[in-house]
């Protein structure tokens, strides 16, 4: 496998993310805040600040004029030392020299730059710093959409641009001395109207004698919740000490998630650092009350819901429970309780995207399935004995939707139409453009993959089983021997229906009844879930790993040799790291050791190369990030959760206690660790070293292992030691 292509010549610097809870500074790392980025086939700037899940501006750039002459900072770029909390460079400009740090601010939220200005000798200077940013103001639901107007106005020790519910407040340690919009001098008085740029001049005098430091913040997001003063203040007077917060926060909750370790396998524990470490950087607790991940930056800084399920299990294994329910939870809050055709919403139906504001948007096919499951995930993980009523509610609901959409014969569900359906509803009322350009919106959501998914179909089974159990015993119209009578039904159709002789896969979708012969990793969902044979699941795998839908950098969207195939479109024929993690998946489920291994390693040399960040998807016909989020929450979480639930082969339930273990290791990988391991409230450390398995425990009551040779107690403050060796593969670790 080669390295990731970064020849800046080609590609542009590596990109910088800056985040807090709340914000996000995005910078090319050689002064200012900007950022080149590929979209859709052609170059975008993608670079400026983000302020409770707002974009609040683009390119933010400053210049240094003196004695006449005038320099960006990149262009006077010595050095980027860098960081991970704060973005440091040098900059010389004749006698002048400048270190800038720039910050991601979470309260307020936004972005600080300090310059610390100094002369190397001679006669004082009069140095003049011209900020020039671009306002956006628009939440990231649609990529690359811009308003047209924005009003603004300068106050006492303020610069304040609005756009409808959105604003952003500039400050300056030292007060600006002349004010631009759009090129031209501005009195600072209300203006309203198209706004490109907004510049302002900040002049001081330099000496040999000392350096002077200037600072700027740009902070904002809803107009409601814009910073006063003080806090303001705060952040300019002492940024430094916001990134140090943000980095103790960073550092104290690393050292709360589990440490794993390979010895054999150097490459596959830094990855999982650096998976862990993406992961973090996606936290997002914007305002109003929302929790969660942001999907990834540039282009989806929002709480995409469906990204955030792919990401929820992987918090779990890290241990971070009060996260994953407080994302639950915020997800459920806008659970559609009727009919909205114009924003895509039905009864039951779990939104795509949600912000503050609150903004949020339905009209999927796939994200309200994921959360039965997630809701299980969390009871066992944490220890819950029972759910809470809102949520038992919530999982009704979802089960009501799912059999509104179900065929009353095979169990399956529909998809497609959501898109559709949203422009019909606006079309008497507004020209609106979703950015959804297929009339099916699965995972793959810019290709045509009606009316009954595979991966649709295995997500339905698992919703249906997980909220069977987890009714049990409540009152309510969802009866749990329906349901679970109803996952058996699709679990036959889609072993009886899918199966596809001639290619030892599973057909891609159902159409008017009919399979439709697409080879995609979709149908490996199906193996993970535990639906097939033994034989048929490593059919399934062995023609997945075949060189027309495996690369040596991952795994395709659909198979080279369909017709439709294109190594430039995003869903029909791509590389994405989420379907190499689902060939690892399912190639460790079905006994592929060796195999699923080389998926895993492959996905780590990915990782390393690309750190700290990770790429949403790569062409299909070599290895060259293309139409792709930098960073983004799907690439790393799965390959997180496949450590734990496939390699480890673990699983558990807090409620027992109770753990257990199957490793998948190949024959190479003679032993490993885990340090950690929390499992209702207790923790659990791990050593496996050639077949034996040792176990320590410091929960309040007795742990229950469970292994393939049987079950084991381990009491509290004690260990038990196990022989594993004879071990088989994991089970799905599905409800």
């Amino acid at each position: 496998m080669t390295a990731i292509p970064t020849d800046p010549a080609r590609y542009g610097p590596p990109p910088v993310l800056l985040t807090t809870l709340s914000s996000a500074a995005l910078l090319d790392g050689r002064g200012d805040l900007e950022l080149a980025r590929e979209a859709r086939g052609a170059p975008a700037e993608w670079g400026g600040v983000f302020g409770e899940l707002v974009r609040l501006t683009g390119p933010w750039r400053l210049s240094l004029v003196a004695d006449g002459d005038s320099r960006t900072l990149p262009e006077t770029l010595v050095e980027a030392p860098g960081g991970t909390d704060r973005w440091r460079t040098r900059h010389r400009f004749g006698r002048l020299e400048v270190a800038e740090t720039v910050v991601a601010t979470e309260e307020p939220p936004g972005a600080v730059r300090r310059l610390r200005c100094s002369l190397t000798d001679g006669p004082a200077l009069t140095l003049t710093l011209r900020s020039r940013f671009v306002p956006f103001l628009l939440p990231v639901l649609v990529e690359g959409i811009r308003p047209t107007s924005y009003r603004a106005i300068a106050r006492p020790g303020e610069l304040r641009v609005r756009q409808r519910s959105y604003a952003l407040s500039f400050r300056s340690s030292v007060p600006p001395s002349r004010l631009y919009v759009n090129g031209a001098a501005w009195d600072g008085t209300s203006r309203e109207g198209p706004v490109e740029e907004v510049a302002s001049d900040h002049e001081v005098v330099l000496t040999p004698e000392g350096p002077v430091e200037v600072t700027f913040l740009i902070s904002g997001g809803l107009e409601r919740s814009v910073p006063d003063p003080a806090s303001s203040e705060l952040a300019i007077g002492d940024p430094i000490e916001a990134a140090d917060r943000a980095e103790r926060a960073r550092v104290a909750w690393e050292a709360r998630t589990p440490t794993l370790r390979f010895p054999e396998a150097p490459e596959l524990e830094r990855a999982y650092a650096l998976a862990r470490s993406a992961l973090r950087r996606l936290y997002s607790a914007p305002g109003d009350g929302l929790v969660g991940l942001v999907a990834g930056y540039p282009w989806y800084a929002a709480i995409w819901c469906r990204d955030l399920a792919w990401m929820l299990p992987a918090v779990l294994w890290l241990g971070d429970f009060d996260w994953a329910e407080r994302s639950i939870d915020s997800v459920f809050r806008f659970q559609s309780r009727s009919e909205l055709p114009l924003l895509g919403g039905e009864p039951g139906e779990l939104p795509m995207q949600i912000a503050p504001g609150p903004l949020f948007l339905y009209g999927t096919s796939d994200t309200t399935l994921y959360y039965p499951e997630l809701v299980l995930r969390l009871a066992r993980h944490a220890g819950r004995a029972s759910v809470p009523g809102p949520w038992r509610d919530a999982l009704a609901r979802i089960a009501g939707w799912g059999r509104a959409r179900s065929d009353a014969e095979t169990g399956l569900l529909r998809n497609g139409g959501e898109a559709e359906t949203m422009e019909a509803a606006a079309g008497p009322v507004a020209r609106i453009r979703y950015g959804i350009d297929a009339p099916d919106t699965t995972i793959w959501d810019s290709t045509d993959r009606r009316d009954h998914a595979i991966d649709v179909q295995v997500l339905w089974r698992g919703a249906l089983r997980a909220t069977a159990e987890l009714l049990a015993g409540s009152p309510g119209p969802e009866e749990p021997a329906a349901l679970t009578a109803l996952a058996e039904r699709v679990a036959a159709s889609v072993t009886s229906r899918y199966a596809w002789p001639q290619e030892g896969y599973l057909y891609d979708s159902l159409r008017a009844g009919e399979p439709v012969a697409k080879l995609r990793p979709n149908a490996l969902r199906a193996v993970s879930a535990g639906l097939l044979s033994p034989e048929a699941a490593r059919s399934v795998v062995r023609r997945a790993a075949r060189d027309d839908l495996t690369t040596p950098w991952g795994v395709r969207t659909l198979s080279s040799a369909d017709p439709a195939f294109d190594p430039r479109a995003y869903h029909d024929g791509q590389v994405w790291p989420i379907a190499t993690a689902w060939a690892a998946d399912a190639a460790l489920a079905a006994g592929e050791r060796d195999l699923g291994f080389a998926y895993l390693t492959s996905i780590a040399r990915q990782l390393a190369a690309e750190a700290p960040h990770a790429n949403e998807c790569f062409r299909g016909d070599r290895e060259e990030p293309f139409d792709s989020c930098f960073v983004l929450g799907f690439s790393v979480a799965p390959f997180l959760t496949i450590l734990f639930e496939r390699l480890w082969g673990l699983a558990v339930d807090g409620r027992e206690p109770c753990l257990a273990v199957r490793p998948a290791f190949p024959e190479a990988l003679l032993r490993a660790s885990i340090d950690g391991l929390r499992v209702g409230t207790g923790t659990a450390r791990l050593r496996y070293d050639s077949g034996r398995l040792s176990v320590d425990w410091t929960g309040g009551a007795a742990l229950r292992l469970e292994t393939a040779g049987g079950s084991a107690w381990v009491g509290p403050g004690e260990s038990v030691e196990v022989d594993v060796s004879t071990g088989a593969a994991a089970p799905p670790p599905h409800p």
